[in-house]
Formats: structure tokens, sequence, C-alpha cells
């Protein structure tokens, strides 16, 4: 792996961590989603500075070079959190339409109550 690459796993991954650190400071960030952003930093920093270790790894796999290697893995992590967004998302849609039936529900039989 070439040391522009390594220098920008690390340089990108400490920034993200910062990044990440800083909303969850502020509030802005749950701080389940921030484990995740911080572990996928921590993987991508543990790349770069340890980089005959994916090297070894991509040969192992018999994938062509380590970046295609450090492509892969990210983008794997990427489709694993975009899965966890999607159920997420599923759960909380079903949850606020059971919400408004029940809310639309309690207020039709307060109104008739009312007549």
């Amino acid at each position: 792996m070439s040391l522009a690459m390594r220098i920008l796993l690390i340089v990108g991954s400490v920034l993200t961590a910062c990044y990440v650190l800083r909303r969850v400071r502020k509030s802005r960030m749950r701080t389940e989603d921030s484990v995740f952003w911080l572990v996928f930093s921590l993987i991508l920093v543990l790349m770069g500075l340890f980089p005959a270790l994916v090297t070894a790894l991509a040969a192992r796999m018999g994938v062509m070079s380590a970046a295609n290697l450090v492509f892969l893995i990210v983008i794997f992590l990427l489709i694993i959190k975009l899965f966890l967004m999607d159920q997420r998302i599923s759960r909380l849609q079903r949850q606020m339409t059971e919400t408004a039936q029940t809310v639309a529900m309690t207020g039709k039989a307060e109104k008739n109550t009312r007549e």
C-alpha cells in the first residue's frame, strides 16, 4: 500500500473520529451510532499503521492489491451500517403508523363522547 494511501487512511479516520466525538459532546449524535463510527475509524487507522497486515491479508484472500482490500472492507462495513439504519427506519415507521392510528382512534372516540 502506498504511503499516500496510508496517510489518507490515518488522517481521514482521525478527522472522522474527532468529528464524531465533537458531535457526541454537543449531544447531536446518539452514543450507539458513534460507537460504529469510532470503531470504523480505528479499523482505518490500524490499516494505515500496519500495511503489512493488510498486504498479507490481501494476498491470502486473493485480492490484487492492499488498496483494493481496503476499499472492499470499507464498502462492506458501510453496507452493514446501511442495513442497520434501514432496520431502524422500518421500525420507526411502523411505530409512527401505530401511534398515528392510536391517536386517530382516540380522537374519534373522544369526539363521539362529546356529541
